[in-house]
């Protein structure tokens, strides 16, 4: 009996270890994000959630601050806050400050900005960039509870607001227009050098994160010191031991990003331990006027399912066409971005749906300069005859013409083609191998660039796709292309329309007495990925006149 006893007892301790154990498992692998703070706060407030495309584009964590995605892109807040800081302060712990971690954040083009334009009931965090995501990550068993934060749609995709003169206001920030001064590039490389000194003095770590959130608990103290350190000691070792880069591929400069970089990482198209040293850049664009594009990218790889790639889209069927279907394509987007499973990507299309809803209602704020109306007026007979074939239709308003049509026009037309070369045959396998290939996405290697819209164009410097041209004016004008300028924190030149500046040898430099209110950057349109050659062929038979005329027009869209 006695020896029965002891079988059913220990039969019941490994029955509840086994219980307990499968329990700790699942709680720390189940998709469980947490939620976006700001998001949260604007749906408790009615005048907030009034446009709610509005309040998911500009605070939306579609589902991306989990444990997971603490293993790609979603960083833990108190240190990342406390290692920047302390980089501010040169590691002393007794010199941290919040103004540190921002200025950190605003030096690579980030904003903090107080308000957004049009929207004046939602309240940017004065914590987190704007486009970042703060959430509280939380497990019962183990006890673990951690705030993290991941990038979201606004971080490249809300743009300062810009006065009469051009000179850029950070503090209102412009839904749906690009973030041309954003660094991803130099802030991952500074986020990787500030966690490489802060993780190597764990006592110095931690006073500046007491300095920085007194209010922490005990229970996310223990996370940090038990869970979260470790892990993020573990994977800085593994980086520095292998290619010594935060990331196995380069996001480029300010207003740049390498979607396809990150893809190929995030699909294993690329190997993790080796540096991927291609060029796919493609600056970032103005996201008016998305419905009426009939496919997607900057090489129209992504189609919907069973729908033509290239094809008119009139503006009567861009207002009332179904946004599931793109909506499922941009959730996708969130793989290389946010850091998502392919897998989990699904559950944000109902979310991205009511984004797309906003963005097709929303238009960029008009030029703020004046332009001169007779030249617009003739400019607009330029563009119809020179341009509207590939970049669209418009209708007879000299004042504030609308895109009627748009052909979805793709060819080469003598641009740099790096990012042509990088979306290759292996990517479109394994694209089609992931649940988005398989039921939303008609994937293609097209070896073509699709001609660009031009909604919001003029606050949308660089130009081309890989930005490598500063103004319009340069566009028009190939053989006075500078060979170098510098991009980020610029101010608009409202003649030229683009990066105000002025040529200094081959170089188009800030102008005297101007502050850039980022690091500025030096564009070497020399190097690889960076051609300024193209689109020469399609302006050289337009006069002097023919071209300031159509740079007036080119204002008004």
């Amino acid at each position: 009996m006695q020896a029965q006893s002891v079988t059913r007892t220990l039969a019941v301790t490994l029955g509840v270890a086994l219980a307990v154990g499968l329990f700790v498992t699942w709680q720390l692998t189940r998709v469980a994000p947490a939620q976006s703070i700001a998001l949260q706060a604007a749906r408790s407030d009615a005048r907030a959630w009034q446009v709610p495309g509005a309040a998911l584009f500009a605070f939306g964590d579609f589902g991306a601050i989990d444990l997971d995605t603490l293993e790609t892109s979603a960083m833990p807040w108190p240190v990342l806050s406390a290692v920047l800081a302390l980089d501010e302060a040169k590691e002393r712990a007794d010199k941290v400050e919040w103004a540190g971690v921002t200025n950190a954040f605003k030096r690579f083009g980030f904003l903090y900005p107080k308000a957004i334009h049009g929207q004046p009931s939602l309240r940017p965090s004065h914590q987190v960039p704007l486009g970042f995501s703060l959430g509280v990550i939380e497990r019962p068993l183990p006890p673990l509870r951690v705030s993290a934060i991941n990038i979201g749609c606004a971080a490249c995709h809300a743009g300062p607001s810009y006065g009469p003169d051009g000179t850029p206001d950070p503090t209102t920030a412009v839904l749906g227009r690009p973030n041309t001064s954003l660094d991803l590039e130099a802030f991952s490389q500074r986020v990787f050098g500030a966690l490489k000194t802060g993780l190597a003095n764990e006592a110095v770590l931690f006073e500046a994160i007491a300095h920085l959130f007194p209010q922490m608990t005990l229970r996310e103290w223990l996370t940090l010191k038990w869970i979260v350190v470790p892990k993020a000691r573990q994977r800085l070792a593994l980086l520095t031991s292998g290619l010594d880069k935060p990331l196995p591929f380069n996001n480029g400069a300010p207003g740049l990003t390498n979607g396809v970089g990150a893809l190929k990482s995030r699909l294993g198209v690329t190997r993790a331990d080796r540096y991927d040293a291609s060029t796919g850049f493609v600056s970032v664009p103005d996201l008016g006027d998305r419905g009426f594009r009939s496919a997607f990218l900057a090489d129209d790889a992504y189609a919907p399912k069973k729908a033509e790639r290239f094809r008119d889209i009139s503006r009567l069927e861009a207002e009332t066409r179904d946004n599931g279907p793109i909506a499922a394509i941009a959730s996708f987007f969130m793989v290389p971005s946010m850091g998502l499973a392919p897998h989990r990507t699904e559950t944000a299309i109902p979310e991205l749906v009511t984004v797309l809803d906003y963005l097709a209602t929303s238009r960029p704020p008009r030029f703020p300069g004046t332009i001169d109306a007779i030249a617009a007026a003739s400019g607009r007979e330029v563009y119809a005859r020179a341009c509207a074939a590939c970049h669209g239709t418009y209708d007879e308003s000299t004042t504030e013409p609308r895109l009627q049509s748009f052909p979805n026009w793709a060819g080469d037309v003598g641009t740099d083609r790096s990012r042509l070369d990088v979306f290759d045959g292996a990517l479109k396998d394994a694209i089609g191998k992931t649940d988005h290939g398989r039921r939303f996405i008609d994937v293609d290697v097209t070896r073509k660039f699709a001609a660009p819209l031009l909604t919001g164009l003029w606050s949308s410097a660089p130009y081309f796709t890989n930005g490598s041209i500063p103004t319009l004016r340069h566009v028009l004008y190939p053989q006075t292309r500078p060979k170098k300028f510098e991009l980020g924190g610029h101010r608009l030149s409202m003649t030229d329309i683009g990066i105000d500046g002025v040529m200094q040898g081959d170089a188009w430099v800030t102008p005297p007495g101007y502050r850039p209110y980022s690091r500025p950057v030096v564009i070497d349109t020399g190097a690889p990925g960076f051609s300024n050659r193209g689109h020469e062929i399609q302006v050289e038979g337009l006069t002097a006149r023919d071209r300031n005329d159509l740079l007036e027009y080119l204002k008004l869209l």
